[in-house]
Parts: structure tokens; C-alpha cells; sequence
């Protein structure tokens, strides 16, 4: 009996381990939890300014309005100029290299170019918006097909496009501002599928512009007068939405490392760095006001990712580039 229930200074003894042994327990869970919700990281984002391309005008170099950029796989830049009717192809310094257009509607001319797409290949494709075609050509700007076009028999018929993006496998998507619809289309002039129609409602599109599309499933769009980014699968299906009471008027866009994806929120006059994943803004340049000093922007219409970082915005207000470099850095942080 005096085994199992042990008195005086034994009984004593007992309890005394007994609650060691719980406030050790007790110690155990509090570090695992504290070390659980440390492993949660939080992305930041911050940026730092390198340099500004191009300014007003018609000359090499210059801009008019421009309206969307991209670069090929050497770092070179691509503008669609769209004010001045011409492409312009520039060295990632900005130095000049060649241009291609004029206004008109022959093959190599332009009515107001507001996409440009390089892919992997050879091939730049541009949005030839009041034309209502594609125009294909090699990067050394020589024509080599079209893509739509008015009163040409056989061909796609488009409204006024506002932006085109090639994937790596070559597949063509483009925004028809007539229709309020994004469209793939393949190199044969055929249309494949469309994306949402004329409604306003959850699901659709009104005013589409820039687009990017990511290895997985996923279809971003800039829907422009919903002041969203809308994600779609690929077989035009709506997951959701991002940027709703974030963005006004959002133009441009393109995905980042660390699932991130960088949009121009244009009606603020900045840069918006997204957290795919959680729809969380983990970053920002810019804005509220527009300006024109060295991080400000006005009206920035497109924004493009480069090597090591490389961000280079097309502030379309200012008729320039701007050439920054973007940190993506984890944070850890506990729930």
C-alpha cells in the first residue's frame, strides 16, 4: 500500500517530478509552435533605380506615347511606339539600333501599334491596334507574315487589339478591346478559343490589356475598367481575381521570380508587386501622383522583367523607360 501511494517526503518528491516532467511537456509545445510559425516566410519587395531611356519625340530613340515593350532573348528592347506608328529596337542601355513602320496600312506600316511579344524563337509579334491585325517579324524587324487584317479573305476577323504575348511553346494570345475579349490564336491564322465575351459581370472582361501566361495553368490578365488582373485557366475558365480595391486601370503586366507578379497600376501612376499565391501586395514604386523624377511615373502603360533582376517600365506619360532593379527577399515571420 505505501508503494502506491508514497507520504511525507517521498509523496513529496513524487509531485515534484511529476510537475516537471508536465512544465518540460509545457516548454516543448510552446518552442514547436514558436518554430512552426517562424516557418512561414513573407516576401518583400524593393527596387532601386538605374537609369532612364528616351524622352519625347519623333527621333531615334525618342517616343511618342508608347504603349508596350518586351525583349528578346540578348537583353535587346522592343518598344511599340505607338504615338510615332513604329517599333523601335534599342540595346538594353538604350543605345538605338533600328526601327520599322510609319503610318498606313500596308505590310510593315502602322495604325497606332499597342502590343509587342518576342518569344524564344526568332519572331516579334505586334499589335497592329487600329489596323486590327498582327504583324510577324524577324528581330531584324524584315516583315515575315500577318495576322488578321481588314478585308482579307480567309483571315481572323479582330476588333481594335491592345496587346499580344507569345509563350515559350509559341502559342499567340491577344486582347480585342471591340470585343472585351482575350483570344489565342496559332501562326496559321487560326483562332483557337476566346476568353469571356461583352459582359460586365464576374467572369468577363471589359477593356482587356496586357497578358501573361505561366507554364502551369494560369491566364493573367490586365482587366483594365474592372481595375483587377483576371486569372484564368487555359480553357478560358475564371479561378479568381487579383488587385480588386488595389488597382485602377491596370495596363501592363508580367510574372517574376518567386510566383510574383509585377503589374502597372496605371491609374496611380506605379508599380505593384503581387504575391501570386496569397494576392497579397508584398511591394510598390510610385505613385499615388504621378510625376517625373527618377522613381515617379506617369500613366506607366507596360513593364518587363529581364536578367538578374532587370525591370524595365515603359512610363508611357513620360515617353521613356525606366531601368530598374527589383529584390525579391523572404522575411520570416511567425502566424
Amino acid at each position: 500500500m505505501s508503494a502506491l501511494f508514497p507520504t511525507g517526503k517521498r509523496a513529496f518528491t513524487f509531485r515534484a517530478g511529476a510537475i516537471m516532467v508536465r512544465l518540460l511537456l509545457l516548454r516543448l509545445i510552446i518552442c514547436v509552435l514558436i518554430l512552426g510559425g517562424a516557418a512561414h516566410a513573407q516576401m518583400r519587395t524593393s527596387f532601386e533605380y538605374v537609369t532612364a531611356i528616351g524622352g519625347r519625340g519623333n527621333g531615334p530613340g525618342q517616343f511618342l506615347e508608347p504603349s508596350a515593350l518586351t525583349l528578346d532573348m540578348s537583353g535587346n528592347i522592343y518598344v511599340a511606339d505607338t504615338g510615332n506608328d513604329r517599333i523601335q529596337k534599342l540595346k538594353s542601355n538604350g543605345t538605338f539600333l533600328r526601327e520599322v513602320g510609319g503610318f498606313g496600312w500596308q505590310d510593315g506600316q502602322f495604325n497606332k501599334p499597342t502590343g509587342i511579344a518576342a518569344g524564344k524563337g526568332l519572331e516579334l509579334y505586334v499589335a497592329d491596334s487600329r489596323n486590327q491585325r498582327v504583324q510577324i517579324f524577324n528581330l531584324q524587324l524584315l516583315l515575315m507574315g500577318v495576322i488578321g487584317g481588314q478585308g482579307v479573305d480567309g483571315r481572323p476577323e479582330f476588333g481594335e487589339l491592345s496587346r499580344v504575348f507569345v509563350t515559350g511553346a509559341r502559342e499567340v494570345y491577344v486582347t480585342d478591346l471591340d470585343a472585351d475579349q482575350l483570344v489565342q490564336i496559332d501562326r496559321f491564322s487560326r483562332i483557337d478559343r476566346s476568353y469571356s465575351g461583352f459582359a460586365y459581370d464576374s467572369g468577363q472582361l471589359r477593356r482587356p490589356m496586357g497578358i501573361a501566361v505561366d507554364g502551369r495553368d494560369a491566364v493573367f490578365v490586365c482587366d483594365k475598367e474592372n481595375d483587377r488582373v483576371a486569372v484564368f485557366d487555359h480553357s478560358g475558365g475564371l479561378k479568381r481575381s487579383l488587385g480588386d480595391d488595389v488597382l485602377i486601370q491596370p495596363a501592363g503586366l508580367c510574372l517574376a521570380s518567386d510566383n510574383t507578379l509585377v503589374v502597372t497600376d496605371t491609374g496611380h501612376h506605379r508599380i505593384v508587386v503581387f504575391d501570386i499565391k496569397t494576392g497579397d501586395v508584398i511591394g510598390h514604386i510610385g505613385g499615388p501622383d504621378s510625376g517625373s523624377g527618377p522613381l515617379s511615373f506617369r500613366h506607366p502603360s507596360d513593364v518587363v522583367l529581364g536578367k538578374a533582376g532587370a525591370l524595365f517600365v515603359l512610363d508611357s506619360g513620360n515617353h521613356r523607360i525606366v531601368h530598374l532593379k527589383m529584390h525579391v527577399t523572404n522575411h520570416k515571420r511567425q502566424k
